[in-house]
Protein backbone atom coordinates (compact mmCIF):
# COMPACT_ATOMS: atom_id res chain seq x y z
CA UNK A 1 0.00 0.00 0.00
CA UNK A 2 1.02 3.73 -0.69
CA UNK A 3 -0.59 5.82 1.70
CA UNK A 4 2.02 8.96 3.04
CA UNK A 5 3.16 8.25 5.88
CA UNK A 6 1.55 4.84 6.54
CA UNK A 7 2.48 2.62 9.91
CA UNK A 8 2.87 -0.80 10.32
CA UNK A 9 2.01 -3.21 13.40
CA UNK A 10 0.69 -0.55 15.52
CA UNK A 11 -0.66 -1.45 18.98
CA UNK A 12 -4.43 -0.46 18.88
CA UNK A 13 -4.67 -0.73 22.88
CA UNK A 14 -3.38 3.05 23.24
CA UNK A 15 -6.00 4.02 20.74
CA UNK A 16 -9.24 2.61 22.79
CA UNK A 17 -10.74 3.70 26.06
CA UNK A 18 -10.21 0.12 26.90
CA UNK A 19 -6.87 -0.08 26.51
CA UNK A 20 -7.00 -3.76 24.84
CA UNK A 21 -6.44 -4.87 21.52
CA UNK A 22 -3.48 -6.05 19.33
CA UNK A 23 -1.71 -4.70 16.38
CA UNK A 24 -2.91 -3.15 13.28
CA UNK A 25 -1.33 -4.59 10.07
CA UNK A 26 -1.61 -1.21 8.83
CA UNK A 27 -1.89 2.01 10.42
CA UNK A 28 -2.41 5.58 9.08
CA UNK A 29 -3.63 8.52 10.83
CA UNK A 30 -5.57 11.37 8.49
CA UNK A 31 -6.21 14.92 9.20
CA UNK A 32 -7.87 16.26 5.82
CA UNK A 33 -10.53 14.75 3.96
CA UNK A 34 -8.31 14.37 0.94
CA UNK A 35 -6.01 12.13 2.98
CA UNK A 36 -8.86 10.14 4.46
CA UNK A 37 -10.39 9.87 0.73
CA UNK A 38 -6.63 8.66 -0.34
CA UNK A 39 -6.20 6.09 2.17
CA UNK A 40 -9.81 4.75 1.42
CA UNK A 41 -8.94 4.46 -2.40
CA UNK A 42 -5.91 2.78 -1.99
CA UNK A 43 -7.34 0.24 0.53
CA UNK A 44 -9.91 -0.69 -2.06
CA UNK A 45 -7.56 -0.57 -5.00
CA UNK A 46 -5.03 -3.66 -2.92
CA UNK A 47 -8.86 -4.55 -1.59
CA UNK A 48 -7.41 -4.27 2.33
CA UNK A 49 -9.63 -5.01 4.54
CA UNK A 50 -10.03 -0.96 6.72
CA UNK A 51 -11.83 0.06 9.80
CA UNK A 52 -12.17 3.87 10.83
CA UNK A 53 -11.16 4.90 14.53
CA UNK A 54 -12.35 7.87 15.91
CA UNK A 55 -12.49 8.08 19.83
CA UNK A 56 -11.77 5.01 20.58
CA UNK A 57 -14.78 4.38 22.46
CA UNK A 58 -17.83 1.37 22.05
CA UNK A 59 -15.44 -0.48 20.58
CA UNK A 60 -13.41 -3.77 21.33
CA UNK A 61 -9.82 -4.33 19.59
CA UNK A 62 -9.28 -8.53 18.82
CA UNK A 63 -6.22 -9.30 21.07
CA UNK A 64 -4.82 -10.42 17.43
CA UNK A 65 -5.15 -7.00 16.30
CA UNK A 66 -7.08 -6.23 12.90
CA UNK A 67 -5.65 -7.78 9.55
CA UNK A 68 -6.09 -4.79 7.48
CA UNK A 69 -5.91 -1.05 7.39
CA UNK A 70 -6.59 1.11 10.69
CA UNK A 71 -7.79 4.84 9.53
CA UNK A 72 -7.66 6.90 12.82
CA UNK A 73 -9.62 9.89 11.99
CA UNK A 74 -8.41 13.57 13.57
CA UNK A 75 -10.15 15.60 11.21
CA UNK A 76 -11.12 18.47 13.53
CA UNK A 77 -12.48 21.25 11.95
CA UNK A 78 -15.12 22.94 13.34
CA UNK A 79 -17.07 26.06 11.76
CA UNK A 80 -20.19 27.55 13.69
CA UNK A 81 -22.77 29.87 12.43
CA UNK A 82 -24.45 31.98 15.69
CA UNK A 83 -27.23 33.65 13.33
CA UNK A 84 -28.66 30.24 12.68
CA UNK A 85 -27.10 28.42 15.64
CA UNK A 86 -25.59 25.63 13.18
CA UNK A 87 -21.96 24.38 13.74
CA UNK A 88 -20.95 22.07 11.30
CA UNK A 89 -18.16 19.22 12.67
CA UNK A 90 -15.93 17.00 11.18
CA UNK A 91 -15.92 13.45 12.15
CA UNK A 92 -12.87 13.45 14.33
CA UNK A 93 -13.94 16.45 16.35
CA UNK A 94 -14.09 15.47 20.17
CA UNK A 95 -17.80 15.64 21.42
CA UNK A 96 -16.83 17.26 24.80
CA UNK A 97 -14.68 19.76 23.17
CA UNK A 98 -17.51 20.53 20.78
CA UNK A 99 -20.16 21.02 23.47
CA UNK A 100 -17.68 23.42 25.38
CA UNK A 101 -16.95 25.24 21.98
CA UNK A 102 -20.84 25.71 21.34
CA UNK A 103 -21.46 26.70 25.12
CA UNK A 104 -18.76 29.77 24.47
CA UNK A 105 -21.04 30.34 21.22
CA UNK A 106 -24.09 30.26 22.92
CA UNK A 107 -25.38 27.54 21.73
CA UNK A 108 -27.40 24.35 23.35
CA UNK A 109 -28.50 21.00 22.85
CA UNK A 110 -25.49 18.49 22.95
CA UNK A 111 -24.87 19.10 26.80
CA UNK A 112 -26.23 15.59 27.40
CA UNK A 113 -23.56 13.81 26.12
CA UNK A 114 -20.29 15.72 28.20
CA UNK A 115 -18.06 13.65 29.53
CA UNK A 116 -18.41 10.79 26.82
CA UNK A 117 -15.40 9.90 25.08
CA UNK A 118 -16.79 9.98 21.48
CA UNK A 119 -15.73 11.68 18.79
CA UNK A 120 -18.24 13.32 16.48
CA UNK A 121 -18.35 10.79 13.78
CA UNK A 122 -18.66 8.05 16.25
CA UNK A 123 -22.08 9.60 17.80
CA UNK A 124 -23.48 9.90 14.78
CA UNK A 125 -22.69 6.52 14.03
CA UNK A 126 -24.19 5.27 17.14
CA UNK A 127 -27.05 7.47 17.70
CA UNK A 128 -25.55 8.34 20.58
CA UNK A 129 -28.24 8.79 23.27
CA UNK A 130 -28.28 9.84 26.92
CA UNK A 131 -30.96 11.43 29.42
CA UNK A 132 -33.58 11.10 26.91
CA UNK A 133 -31.37 12.49 24.03
CA UNK A 134 -30.25 11.55 21.12
CA UNK A 135 -28.05 12.33 18.31
CA UNK A 136 -30.84 12.11 15.44
CA UNK A 137 -32.35 15.32 17.37
CA UNK A 138 -29.66 17.64 16.22
CA UNK A 139 -28.40 16.58 12.69
CA UNK A 140 -29.58 18.03 9.68
CA UNK A 141 -26.69 16.48 7.10
CA UNK A 142 -23.96 13.95 7.29
CA UNK A 143 -21.37 14.57 4.53
CA UNK A 144 -19.81 10.51 3.85
CA UNK A 145 -17.77 9.01 1.35
CA UNK A 146 -20.11 6.35 -0.16
CA UNK A 147 -19.39 2.89 -0.89
CA UNK A 148 -18.51 3.81 -4.54
CA UNK A 149 -15.68 6.00 -3.27
CA UNK A 150 -17.60 9.39 -3.63
CA UNK A 151 -18.72 12.40 -2.27
CA UNK A 152 -22.25 12.26 -0.78
CA UNK A 153 -24.73 14.01 1.52
CA UNK A 154 -27.33 12.41 3.46
CA UNK A 155 -30.02 14.35 5.16
CA UNK A 156 -31.41 13.50 8.84
CA UNK A 157 -33.82 11.08 6.99
CA UNK A 158 -31.92 9.27 4.95
CA UNK A 159 -29.43 8.57 8.50
CA UNK A 160 -32.00 5.81 9.83
CA UNK A 161 -31.72 6.51 12.95
CA UNK A 162 -32.66 4.59 15.79
CA UNK A 163 -32.22 3.47 18.77
CA UNK A 164 -28.37 3.43 19.40
CA UNK A 165 -28.63 2.45 15.63
CA UNK A 166 -27.98 4.24 11.93
CA UNK A 167 -27.27 3.09 8.32
CA UNK A 168 -23.62 4.12 9.15
CA UNK A 169 -23.42 1.01 10.96
CA UNK A 170 -24.95 -1.33 8.06
CA UNK A 171 -23.26 0.31 5.23
CA UNK A 172 -19.62 1.10 4.73
CA UNK A 173 -20.26 5.20 4.80
CA UNK A 174 -17.32 7.19 6.02
CA UNK A 175 -18.37 9.94 8.00
CA UNK A 176 -16.47 13.09 7.15
CA UNK A 177 -18.44 15.71 8.94
CA UNK A 178 -21.81 16.60 10.26
CA UNK A 179 -24.47 19.71 10.17
CA UNK A 180 -26.03 20.17 13.51
CA UNK A 181 -29.06 22.23 14.72
CA UNK A 182 -28.58 23.41 17.46
CA UNK A 183 -30.46 26.47 19.79
CA UNK A 184 -29.86 29.65 21.46
CA UNK A 185 -29.16 29.57 25.13
CA UNK A 186 -27.76 31.51 27.96
CA UNK A 187 -23.74 30.49 28.33
CA UNK A 188 -24.52 30.95 32.54
CA UNK A 189 -27.62 28.16 32.39
CA UNK A 190 -25.25 25.77 29.70
CA UNK A 191 -22.28 25.54 31.55
CA UNK A 192 -24.30 24.74 34.89
CA UNK A 193 -25.51 21.96 33.07
CA UNK A 194 -22.40 20.44 31.87
CA UNK A 195 -20.93 20.76 35.36
CA UNK A 196 -24.28 19.14 36.92
CA UNK A 197 -23.80 16.55 34.35
CA UNK A 198 -20.42 15.95 34.76
CA UNK A 199 -20.84 15.89 38.73
CA UNK A 200 -23.85 13.46 38.00
CA UNK A 201 -21.86 11.27 35.42
CA UNK A 202 -18.82 10.80 38.06
CA UNK A 203 -20.80 9.40 40.78
CA UNK A 204 -22.82 6.98 39.18
CA UNK A 205 -20.24 6.39 35.91
CA UNK A 206 -16.60 5.07 36.01
CA UNK A 207 -15.84 7.56 33.62
CA UNK A 208 -12.29 7.57 34.61
CA UNK A 209 -11.45 3.64 33.95
CA UNK A 210 -10.72 1.65 31.00
CA UNK A 211 -13.60 0.80 29.77
CA UNK A 212 -16.05 1.48 26.29
CA UNK A 213 -18.77 2.70 28.33
CA UNK A 214 -22.32 0.87 28.08
CA UNK A 215 -21.54 -2.14 26.98
CA UNK A 216 -25.75 -3.52 26.19
CA UNK A 217 -28.23 -1.75 24.77
CA UNK A 218 -31.20 -1.03 26.68
CA UNK A 219 -33.87 -4.17 25.54
CA UNK A 220 -36.78 -1.68 24.76
CA UNK A 221 -38.23 -4.05 22.82
CA UNK A 222 -38.44 -6.89 25.36
CA UNK A 223 -39.12 -5.29 28.61
CA UNK A 224 -38.14 -1.57 29.79
CA UNK A 225 -36.07 -2.33 32.20
CA UNK A 226 -32.71 -1.08 31.91
CA UNK A 227 -29.91 -3.32 30.82
CA UNK A 228 -27.69 -1.88 34.22
CA UNK A 229 -30.71 -2.79 36.38
CA UNK A 230 -30.67 -6.27 34.75
CA UNK A 231 -27.54 -6.77 35.44
CA UNK A 232 -27.69 -5.64 38.75
CA UNK A 233 -30.74 -7.28 40.34
CA UNK A 234 -28.29 -10.71 39.69
CA UNK A 235 -25.58 -9.37 41.73
CA UNK A 236 -23.16 -9.35 39.02
CA UNK A 237 -21.63 -6.10 39.99
CA UNK A 238 -18.01 -6.41 40.99
CA UNK A 239 -17.89 -10.12 39.52
CA UNK A 240 -14.15 -10.62 37.53
CA UNK A 241 -13.14 -12.94 34.48
CA UNK A 242 -9.13 -12.38 34.26
CA UNK A 243 -8.69 -8.50 34.58
CA UNK A 244 -12.67 -7.90 32.99
CA UNK A 245 -14.61 -6.86 35.57
CA UNK A 246 -17.86 -5.38 36.00
CA UNK A 247 -18.44 -1.89 37.15
CA UNK A 248 -19.14 -2.07 41.24
CA UNK A 249 -20.53 1.42 40.38
CA UNK A 250 -22.31 0.90 37.17
CA UNK A 251 -23.31 -2.72 36.20
CA UNK A 252 -23.51 -2.11 32.44
CA UNK A 253 -19.89 -1.30 32.00
CA UNK A 254 -17.10 -3.79 31.89
CA UNK A 255 -14.06 -2.44 33.32
CA UNK A 256 -10.05 -3.13 32.32
CA UNK A 257 -8.41 -3.56 36.02
CA UNK A 258 -5.16 -3.14 34.21
CA UNK A 259 -4.69 -6.61 32.68
CA UNK A 260 -8.19 -7.71 30.97
CA UNK A 261 -7.26 -9.37 27.29
CA UNK A 262 -9.84 -8.98 24.79
CA UNK A 263 -10.35 -12.75 25.18
CA UNK A 264 -11.43 -11.92 29.02
CA UNK A 265 -13.84 -9.15 28.14
CA UNK A 266 -15.52 -11.60 25.53
CA UNK A 267 -16.03 -14.07 28.03
CA UNK A 268 -17.06 -11.67 30.47
CA UNK A 269 -19.79 -10.37 28.12
CA UNK A 270 -21.12 -14.15 27.26
CA UNK A 271 -21.12 -14.99 31.12
CA UNK A 272 -23.76 -12.01 31.34
CA UNK A 273 -25.96 -12.40 28.50
CA UNK A 274 -26.19 -15.91 29.67
CA UNK A 275 -27.28 -15.20 33.29
CA UNK A 276 -29.21 -12.55 32.27
CA UNK A 277 -31.11 -14.88 29.02
CA UNK A 278 -31.48 -17.96 31.79
CA UNK A 279 -33.01 -16.16 34.63
CA UNK A 280 -34.96 -13.07 33.54
CA UNK A 281 -35.43 -14.37 29.78
CA UNK A 282 -34.11 -11.38 28.33
CA UNK A 283 -31.48 -11.58 25.01
CA UNK A 284 -29.22 -8.55 25.80
CA UNK A 285 -27.01 -7.36 22.76
CA UNK A 286 -24.29 -5.41 22.66
CA UNK A 287 -23.73 -1.66 21.64
CA UNK A 288 -20.01 -1.89 21.43
CA UNK A 289 -18.46 -2.83 18.08
CA UNK A 290 -16.35 -5.86 17.41
CA UNK A 291 -12.96 -5.07 15.34
CA UNK A 292 -10.42 -7.72 14.37
CA UNK A 293 -12.63 -10.83 15.67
Amino acid sequence: MHIPNLQHNIVLAPYTTFKIGGPARYFVVVKTKEELFYALAEARRTKTPWVILGGGSDVLVSDAGFPGLVIKSELRHVAVNEGNAQVRAESGVRMSGLITQTMKHELTGLEYAIGVPASVGGAVWANLGARGRQMQEFVLEVTVINEQGEEQILYNAQCQFGYRDSIFKHKKFVIIDVLLQLARGNQAKIKEEMQQLVTLRKDTQDIAAKCAGCVFRNPKDQTDIPAAKLIDDLGLKGFSIGGAQVSPLHANFIINTGTATAQDVVMLISYIKQQVRDNAGIQLMEEIEYIGF
